[in-house]
């Protein structure tokens, strides 16, 4: 009843704000010249052109002092997996029966010339690939931020960009992780780059950019919420840093990631981060039709876990892309390695591997756990544009070997078919 009530109370303060400063920015109107809402560029009739022009910015006028910008965005993706595999000697065929992998709706609103506020809700709550039911319904708040716009508000000529924020923001370590779910290359990012890539947390951040130099700082709360967590439990750090290094290299475009994590852990309330820290180095580059990324990502799991999973933990990440048809249809190849220092130090996938194993799919008990301390994982897939990463389809197959102690754990084929769309 209490955190129903804490969400009400969010929930709430966010539709007041909202409210009261539309009715503000109606009750001056007078006072400003009001520029209307610019139509869309014609289309003719072309669905891209008008997915890809922002089409749900509902109202835009830089000169209102109060409100310059509402809008509403959103993002739905929809896959199938299949299963064809070897658990501990067990042959099995597993058929995910697709899912909504997520439906998300969001909103935003420009004000006061310096400030933002957005936030996007997870709408479904579909657990058919472990054997549950489709819900269509509000499943948790997936972010929620107020930004601060520093550098326009204070002219700060020693930044390009310079933004302070609060709220339950997405963690971006890895590079995987760092790219949006809108842009992956891949229908699934690789096992890796999600242990580094831990729930969204709620903190504070800076965001800044100057030149070709982009960083983060963010100190956040590890307590677990679907909604904006308090601070009852422990703390995390994050640092990162982006740097554009084309000038250093051979290459058309070459940029270099770098980020380290740190999670100072309080008991049981503490569930969102898996490791005291972790680091990522990563290397991306452009050359014609291809690009390639090389990710190292490495760490120590809790201390507290299981002495069967704690320990080190490294693997890499190389996944070089083509363009077979420039921005249609695109070629992609991931290689991932990890291996941990304790025997189940590392996991697979929950989708689909691990709900495979699930009691109301496979009941395979190994499989359900899915860990061990060697993973090898090889994915080959196209992906086909209809509008850029608004709206396209993905398909793709990826090969897996998961040992523990020198035991075979799992090995086998996931076949993957997804769309994907965003406006």
């Amino acid at each position: 009843m209490k955190q129903e009530t804490n969400v009400a109370k969010r929930l709430a303060t966010f539709g007041s704000t909202i409210a009261l400063a539309i009715s503000a920015s109606s009750a001056i109107a007078g006072e400003v010249t009001v520029t209307p809402t610019p139509e869309p560029a014609a289309n003719n009739g072309d669905f891209c052109s008008w997915l890809q022009s922002k089409p749900g910015t509902l109202y835009k006028n830089s000169e209102n002092p109060i409100i310059q910008e509402v809008g509403i965005f959103g993002r739905m993706q929809y896959q199938q997996a299949w299963i064809d595999g070897d658990a501990g000697g067990d042959d099995f065929w597993y058929d995910s029966e697709g899912e909504f992998r997520r439906l998300r709706v969001g909103a935003r609103v420009k004000f006061l010339q310096y400030f933002e506020l957005w936030g996007n809700v997870d709408m479904e709550n579909d657990t058919r690939p472990s054997g549950g039911d489709l819900d269509i319904e509000y499943s948790n708040i997936y972010e929620a931020q107020l930004l601060f716009n520093a550098q326009k508000a204070f002219t700060l000529s020693n930044f390009d960009k310079l933004t302070f924020g609060y709220g339950k923001n997405k963690i971006k370590i890895s590079a995987e992780g760092t790219t949006s779910s809108k842009k992956i290359k891949t229908i699934e990012r690789s096992a890796i780059a999600n242990k580094a890539f831990p729930d969204n947390m709620t903190g504070f951040w800076m965001d800044g950019t100057k030149g070709k130099t982009s960083f983060h700082l963010g100190f956040y709360s590890t307590e677990a919420s679907d909604e904006v967590a308090d601070w009852h439990a422990g703390e995390f750090y994050l640092a990162s840093v982006t740097q554009d290094i084309t000038s250093m290299m051979s290459f058309e475009k070459s940029q270099a990631h770098l980020a380290f994590a740190y999670a100072d852990h309080a008991g049981s309330a503490d569930t969102t981060v898996g490791f005291d820290w972790t680091a990522s180095v990563a290397l991306e580059v452009e050359q014609g039709n291809a690009t390639v990324l090389a990710n190292v990502i490495f760490g120590d799991n809790r201390d507290d876990a299981s002495s069967s999973r704690d320990g080190s933990f490294w693997g890499v990440v190389l996944m070089p892309t083509y363009w077979i048809t420039q921005d249609r249809l695109e070629a992609v190849f991931r290689y991932q390695y990890q291996q941990a220092s304790s025997a189940e130090g590392i996991r697979l996938n929950s989708r689909y591997v691990r709900n495979a194993g699930d009691a109301r799919q496979e009941d395979i008990a190994s499989l359900r756990n899915g860990r061990g301390d060697e993973h090898h994982s090889i994915y080959l897939g196209l992906n086909y544009y209809f509008c850029g990463d608004n709206s396209k389809i993905m398909a793709g197959v990826e090969w897996e070997d998961l040992d523990s102690d020198g035991n075979d754990v799992y090995d086998g084929f996931t076949y993957g078919l997804a769309y994907r769309m965003f406006f």
